[in-house]
């Protein structure tokens, strides 16, 4: 189950990246994400709060690289596509936690993987695409894993 787990949070991270670059290119997000991280409260319990679980490095340095440069040459309809991905991400980690017995951390982590993946179907298919207001990370379920709310 450990590795299981571990593989979720990997998983999940990535979907988290490319959901939150390809916002980035919308130019959805304006730092206002980064402002309201910037405290030392929330550095503690959102950074620290993970080591009672196995959490993994979300993506290898040596990958990064190779990541941002994708992303950074992005062209029309990049920001689709990176969306498409994190939905693929959220769906394969959604599939992994159906196939973990029931738990308490299990059951709230498949809730919020559950709304990403509705949430990001909704963006793959256009939904609220004209609008510049940003994605709202809800930590309202899990403690350490947000949902993102598309408003």
């Amino acid at each position: 189950m450990v590795l299981q787990m571990t593989n979720v949070y990997q998983v999940m991270s990535h979907g988290y990246i490319k959901a939150f670059e390809g916002f980035a290119i919308q130019g959805k997000l304006d730092g206002h994400l980064h402002r309201s991280f910037d405290n030392e409260d929330i550095r503690f319990r959102q950074r620290f709060a993970p080591f009672n679980i196995p959490m993994p490095i979300p993506l290898e340095v040596s990958k990064y690289p190779s990541l941002k440069q994708v992303i950074s040459t992005s062209g029309a309809g990049k920001e689709k596509e990176l969306f498409r991905e994190s939905l693929e991400n959220f769906t394969s980690v959604r599939q992994i936690l159906d196939q973990i017995p029931p738990q308490h951390s299990v059951d709230s982590l498949s809730k919020v993987v559950k709304m990403n993946c509705v949430q990001m179907s909704l963006v793959v298919n256009g939904y609220c695409e004209d609008s510049k207001s940003p994605p709202v990370l809800d930590f309202g379920i899990c403690q350490n894993v947000p949902f993102i709310k598309i408003v």
